[in-house]
């Protein structure tokens, strides 16, 4: 009878950490499929730019300032190896006309987190 209380809260703890690992950012190996339906939102844009791809929405931080990001009329993910993939941990660079700049976290985002950081950066 004493084991069920603590099978219960092993539980509960699997299944918190399960969702916390869910929220991470996606590391080299952990890399999204990018979508032809993007909207990029740059303004203000130095360490990092909003990404939203398909219906899902991301905060894409650099490993360094990339000041080019929110001026160049020209970007692109690109992935070594992985075309069509946006990777963070370095796998992926943001290259600009005259940048090309690390993407060092690509962090999942809500819709709502997604709208209310673009309207604080118009």
């Amino acid at each position: 009878m004493k084991r069920l209380p603590s099978l219960l809260l092993l539980a509960a703890c699997l299944a918190t950490a399960a969702s916390l690992q869910a929220a991470e950012p996606a590391a080299a190996g952990d890399c999204i499929t990018l979508s032809p339906d993007q909207q990029l939102v740059r303004n203000g844009a130095d360490r990092d730019v909003l990404l939203r791809n398909g219906d899902q929405h991301y905060l894409v931080r650099f490993e360094r300032s990339c000041s080019s990001a929110a001026m160049s009329p020209k970007l692109a993910f690109v992935t070594p190896g992985r075309d069509g993939q946006l990777c963070g941990a370095g796998g992926s660079r943001l290259r600009t006309n005259g940048q090309s700049c690390t993407i060092s976290a690509v962090e999942p985002i809500t819709a709502e987190e997604f709208t209310r950081k673009a309207r604080a950066r118009q």
